[in-house]
């Protein structure tokens, strides 16, 4: 606690815009999370773009799971000498450990990194967003130096695992290749990864609902943590890697979405599908959502969001391309489904 003291009193000798400056970079990857991956996924390379929603959205879901079995306080509850910066209020809630800001700063900078390891300039910007992040979280008062540091390394963490079954997916196709039946090989691999996946969804979903919960009041009788209000983040996080893990699915056996052959394409082929994420997420989930209660609502919102960017939107994409083009020979397209290496002719790319 002595080192969130020491920026307590640095931060009230400091103008409040920092505060708000701050909040903004640890804020930003709560939307701009999903946009980053979003438009790799969709513009410049489908297995780097699977890799980040992946790491993204799995690692939500995950942090959540050990925020709600760890039940840690925040750091203003556990020691009064703490006080949380005004301009964090609304997002600082719930238990502290591990910073989900932080968590997904780390999966989505990281990811987004490795994907372009070889920019060096570009690395580095990305490893100080995700230091951004965290210092933020400890200068507002909204979470200690170890909950921080335990969502770096469980970022990093989860990096690491998708970057194997990455690895093996990609083995296991290449030692398919030139069999007649490649396809069905490979699809039963993906069978498996999203089987696995539902099924840590589910038994995380039926842990997170069961198990008991600390109920602490504070001097005027309100309860520290609604337990309620925890399992809702849960259940966003459900809702977010199932629509991924359902969504890349789908695109892989019925769809097989093209990336744009130009350059110049890529702009308008992001704003279009960002639109759609817009109309989903203020316009269409709100009205589908609103009468069926707090958790299922949260779950179909997110699952949504997922879902539109990994399998909806691809599949719009290719058959308004399919529709375009009906008169004419389509000519072959770069899917972004190549090795590790580099295949798309841009020196800076890795994750293709």
């Amino acid at each position: 606690m002595d080192y969130l003291l020491e920026l307590q009193a640095l931060r009230e000798n400091c103008p409040d815009a920092l505060n708000w400056i701050l909040l903004g970079i640890s804020e930003f990857i709560t939307v701009g999370g999903i946009l980053i991956a979003a438009y790799i996924y969709w513009c410049t390379s489908k297995r780097a773009g699977a890799y980040i929603l992946a790491c993204f959205s799995g690692g939500y879901m995950l942090n959540q799971v050990i925020k709600n079995t760890a039940c840690i306080y925040r750091p203003w509850v556990a020691d009064p000498r703490i006080e949380l910066a005004e301009a964090a209020s609304g997002s600082a809630t719930g238990y502290s450990f591990p910073s989900g800001h932080t968590l997904s700063a780390t999966t989505v900078y990281g990811g987004t990194g490795i994907y372009r390891s070889k920019n060096k300039p570009f690395v580095a910007f990305m490893a100080l967003m995700v230091v951004l992040t965290a210092f933020a979280r400890n200068w507002l008062g909204a979470h200690t130096l170890q909950d921080v540091v335990a969502a770096a390394i469980e970022g990093i963490i989860i990096l690491i695992i998708n970057a194997v079954i990455v690895n093996w997916l990609v083995k296991k196709d290449e030692s398919y290749a030139g069999s007649p039946d490649s396809e069905k090989k490979s699809l039963k691999n993906r069978i498996f990864l999203l089987i696995i996946g539902l099924a840590f969804i589910i038994v995380s979903m039926i842990y997170i609902e069961i198990k008991p919960y600390p109920m602490d009041y504070d001097a005027a009788g309100n309860l520290l943590v609604e337990p309620y209000e925890m399992i809702t983040d849960c259940y966003t996080g459900a809702g977010m890697f199932s629509g991924f893990l359902i969504g890349w699915f789908i695109e892989k056996k019925f769809i097989d979405y093209h990336l744009p052959k130009e350059k110049s394409q890529r702009g308008y082929r992001f704003v279009f599908g960002a639109l759609g994420l817009i109309i989903i997420y203020l316009g269409l989930a709100p009205l589908i959502t609103m009468p069926l209660g707090e958790h299922a609502g949260h779950f179909v919102k997110y699952f949504l969001v997922f879902f539109w960017v990994a399998g909806v939107y691809p599949a719009l994409v290719k058959w308004q391309r399919k529709r375009l083009m009906r008169m004419e020979p389509e000519e072959p397209e770069f899917t972004g489904s190549g090795t590790w290496t580099r295949v798309s002719g841009n020196k800076n790319d890795k994750l293709n």
